[in-house]
């Protein structure tokens, strides 16, 4: 409790410090939900379709294209003001800046990332599975393509949550990124490099994920991939192919995912769709499907199908709906959500 409260002291100096320093501001999304499920019906406030973050980062022009740069960012409930929506502590991550701390030194061609980081996997699966629906369509289709994430028996029945090897697949810390842009190729390649407990020198986990991005003709495409494990050896790998183009002002997007361990060897696809009715509204489709040689995690075997809507009340401002039927019981959202079928109404505001 102390320790949070000295780490929410400090995040309100530097938040109040943003104002003055150059090239330092602070930023957040604050997403809250209503989701009805088989648990009943709840209000969270850690986000069901965009993450309610706050964070602050900052960038220095070196001079002769050189730049440093820093970012500070935590996961909030804002329905209790809880530390939520980041990496586990067995991932190293316990307090407020859940999700990222990490500076970077670079240019236009590369850039050299070190410390708390998404897992570049993650962030290049988007190309080919995000959608209107938010992480409440992404999240569950991602475990589904990519075996639930490495696919370890003490893996995440929830994509993004749970022990073991899969805990913190979102998110890592002590991870070293490099990041080249070889024309018109963004090619990052992770490690993480506290592999070893300093006291013990017991060995602590493993960590190495790679991504590939590139659009040529309208058409944008992603491959990217992880491998994993835990202090016992325990772990698992995935790999996703993905893209995605607009046609008629309607946005086809599609990827081919698949993930592995010593128990599971899981493949699965998604195909979906966006169009925007009005400028204001949009709505979006995702078809979800993944199956395994033998017993995957729960929530994740078997096939989802999820239509989605977002209005935008201002630049700043959207409301959305999602409704979501999967073939399975188990946990099947971004949040809070099990059974066969949810629904999803919520707002949220980015500053």
């Amino acid at each position: 409790m102390k320790k949070t409260q000295i780490a929410l002291a400090a995040l309100a100096l530097v938040a109040s410090s943003a104002a003055m320093a150059d090239g330092v501001k602070l930023y957040g999304t604050a997403d809250a939900s209503v989701l009805s499920g088989a648990n009943g019906t709840h209000l969270f406030g850690a986000g069901n379709n965009a993450g309610s973050i706050l964070g602050v980062t900052g960038s220095e022009d070196l001079g002769g294209g050189l730049k440093a740069g820093f970012t500070l960012e935590g996961g909030v409930s804002f329905g209790t003001g809880e530390v939520v929506n980041g990496g586990p502590d067995g991932a190293g991550y316990s307090g407020i800046f859940n999700r990222l701390s990490n500076i970077s030194l670079g240019n236009e061609a590369v850039t050299v990332t070190v410390g708390g980081q998404i897992s570049t996997f993650v962030a290049a699966s988007l190309t080919g599975l995000a959608g209107t629906g938010g992480n409440g369509a992404f999240v569950p289709a991602l475990s589904r393509m990519s075996g639930g994430l490495g696919g370890s028996s003490t893996g995440a029945a929830a994509g993004n949550a749970g022990t073991g090897p899969t805990a913190g697949a979102f998110f890592y810390s002590d991870l070293a990124t490099i990041n080249l842009n070889l024309n018109g190729v963004s090619v990052t390649a992770q490690t993480k490099v506290g592999n070893k407990n300093s006291g013990t020198g017991d060995d602590v986990g493993k960590y190495s994920a790679y991504s590939a991005t590139t659009s040529s003709m309208g058409v944008n495409l992603a491959v990217a991939g992880f491998s994993m494990s835990d202090a016992a050896g325990q772990g698992g790998s995935a790999y996703t192919i993905g893209g995605n183009t607009s046609v008629a002002g309607i946005t086809i997007r599609g990827a081919y995912g698949r993930g592995n361990s010593t128990l599971v060897d899981g493949r699965g696809h998604s195909i979906g769709f966006d169009y925007s009715l009005t400028d204001a509204l949009s709505v979006g489709y995702t078809h979800a499907k993944g199956s395994w040689d033998t017993l995957g995690p729960a929530g994740s075997n078997g096939s989802q199908n999820s239509i989605s809507a977002k209005y935008s009340l201002s630049p700043k401002t959207f409301a959305y709906a999602t409704y979501s039927s999967f073939s399975e019981l188990g946990v099947n959202a971004s949040a809070g959500g099990t059974g066969k079928r949810i629904a999803i109404v919520g707002v949220a505001h980015s500053f």
